[in-house]
């Protein structure tokens, strides 16, 4: 089980995690910074979900409401909230006495996480651009392709920060409520792709995609908006088996259900005398 000390050494490896003005991040601030009366109830909240999306707080890690307090400055009350929140939606679990331990990082949730994908993102194609919103797509498109041959840490975050940018613009465009579960899934890819990532081998996730999905949003070409989709959760499928190829950690037998001996199959499994 891994602890504090490990999720530090762990993410010197990666590029730069968390980035607070990431579109596709609730923002519980106002623009100059201070969290606004109604949204103080939610900041403790929100900002221990970012952690776990950004890697802050390893898939796995086992973590104490004085954990919180102490790395993200917040109160015992906001700290047990927060906990309690991430408990609700998923993101971890009470362990008896231990703390809360951060749902890992799993074969199955990745299927599944690639599945619900498959099926909720041709939405996008949905969107409605404005022709601000559309010559503001393509503006980024530019840049990113200013950026995209450039190897440094620095360049591959800004290159993941205009890509928010684009995939934040689309999803503001659909109905709120394909948004809100779409955001969800983006968050889990995310923290999969993070965590699986390894900067310092040159193992890192590249967005291919994103040109042909410029192509297809400023043209109003929805099969093409589509396509890109499939193609960028087909291109992180590939991604994620390569380096899980890569991984040491066991492989459950089957479907990765515990086996449970019963007496049928443990005569049938013992060696003969």
């Amino acid at each position: 089980m891994s602890n504090l000390s490990s999720s530090h050494s762990t993410n010197e490896r990666r590029p730069q995690m968390y980035d607070p003005s990431s579109p596709l991040l609730r923002s519980g601030a106002a623009p100059g910074g201070i969290p606004q009366p109604d949204a103080k109830a939610r900041f403790a909240e929100d900002r221990l979900l970012d952690a776990v999306v950004w890697c802050e707080v390893t898939p796995g890690e086992t973590i104490t409401e004085a954990d919180v307090m102490d790395r993200f400055g917040l109160t015992r009350a906001a700290a047990r909230a927060a906990l309690t929140r991430l408990g609700y939606d998923g993101w971890a679990q009470p362990l008896a006495r231990l703390g809360w331990q951060v749902a890992p990082v799993t074969g199955a949730l990745i299927g599944d996480v690639l599945s619900a994908r498959r099926i909720v993102e041709p939405a996008l194609a949905q969107a409605r651009l404005g022709q601000a919103q559309l010559d503001e797509v393509t503006r980024i498109g530019a840049m990113l392709r200013a950026v995209c041959q450039q190897p440094e840490t620095g360049a591959v975050v800004t290159f993941r920060h205009f890509v928010d940018e684009i995939d934040g613009t689309l999803l503001g465009a659909i109905d709120t409520f394909t948004a809100r579960h779409l955001r969800k899934l983006w968050h889990h890819s995310a923290r999969i792709t993070r965590h699986l990532e390894n900067a310092t081998s040159g193992h890192v996730f590249h967005r291919d995609d994103i040109f042909e999905l410029v192509r297809a949003v400023t043209e109003g070409d929805r099969d093409g908006i589509i396509a890109a989709r499939h193609a960028l959760i087909d291109a992180q499928e590939r991604f994620f088996m390569r380096q899980l190829l890569k991984s040491d950690t066991p492989i459950a037998p089957g479907s990765g259900a515990p086996r449970h001996t019963t007496p049928q199959n443990a005569a049938t499994n013992r060696r003969p005398s």
